[in-house]
């Protein structure tokens, strides 16, 4: 090898060397603007605009707090719902955490992964532009959902499973669920005269909705005084005065029935079947249901 060709791959050799260390230091440059700019993003004015954003689209009034930045490219913070519904308490998620659903951009649909805390269980969801959504809940207590002077309250610790599509705040769209209200309980029966917690046990509810229908394909209760079986419909309005009963259901008084629940069961006017249980039609609506 001549002393020109030594020449040329020394030089072809730093030339490599100068590129590689060019790349580094570009690397290293946007790395750093990368940082000090996601540090210095006011994580407040974010949280501000996503809950304004989201009541705006709901009609739902909420609040959010202690906000903070997660690398890369998410948003932590606390929120508080106010349901404003009869019976309803105000709603604490705790620890939300909202990213970018990374695969969702390369399809050009966004979406975006939430997950926090809520009554002692946990949330997740995944939420797109188009109205699609994913949600899960697990061991959330629901007697603090619920306003502690109500005159009758649920206890149990509740988890789920929604799957929905194109859904909008006017009740579009369609979707599936599966709700699970395990230990439940009902409370403030004793202006009844039964005792003050009754225990109903394990509730399972499935089925699906569209547009303002929800369609309850199966519900069960066992493992508590009272087992129930049963379905049917609802038609969803803005109030509870406005939401239409169409449900079909089985009770079957079990030997821990209180004497003063099977009263109750008498009272009705429906005589029991062959196996000592009672069909009931309800009808009317949600605030003022009807037995057939």
């Amino acid at each position: 090898m001549n002393l020109a060709s030594l020449n040329i791959l020394n030089l072809s050799g730093r030339l490599a060397g100068n590129r590689r260390l060019f790349l580094l230091s570009v690397v290293l440059f946007l790395l750093g603007f990368w940082i000090a700019l996601w540090a210095s993003f006011p994580a407040e004015v974010l949280q501000r605009r996503l809950t304004s954003e989201i009541s705006q689209q709901t009609g739902i009034r909420m609040q959010g707090s202690n906000a903070s930045l997660r690398f890369p490219l998410g948003l932590e913070f606390d929120l508080r719902v106010f349901p404003e519904v009869p019976g309803l308490a105000a709603i604490d998620l705790r620890q939300l955490q909202l990213t970018p659903a990374w695969s969702s951009l390369l399809k050009g649909e966004p979406q975006a992964d939430l997950q926090g805390q809520l009554a002692g269980g946990t949330i997740e969801a995944q939420a797109g532009r188009n109205g699609d959504l994913q949600l899960q809940l697990r061991q959330v207590a629901v007697a603090p959902l619920q306003q502690e002077d109500a005159p009758y309250r649920v206890a149990g610790e509740l988890s789920g499973d929604l799957t929905g599509e194109q859904l909008s705040a006017a009740m579009t769209g369609k979707g599936q669920f599966v709700l699970e209200l395990g230990d439940s309980q009902l409370l403030g029966l004793e202006k009844l005269g039964l005792p003050r917690e009754l225990t109903l046990g394990l509730l399972t509810i499935e089925g699906q909705f569209s547009q303002r229908r929800v369609s309850i394909e199966k519900a069960l209760l066992g493992e508590g005084v009272l087992e129930m079986s049963g379905g049917g419909t609802l038609l969803l309005g803005e109030t509870a005065e406005k939401t239409r009963l169409n449900l079909n259901v089985r009770l079957r008084p079990t030997p821990s029935t209180p004497a003063g629940l099977r009263d109750l069961l008498s009272l009705t006017g429906v005589k029991p079947t062959a196996d000592g249980s009672y069909l009931l039609r309800l009808g009317g609506t949600l605030a003022q249901p009807v037995v057939r």
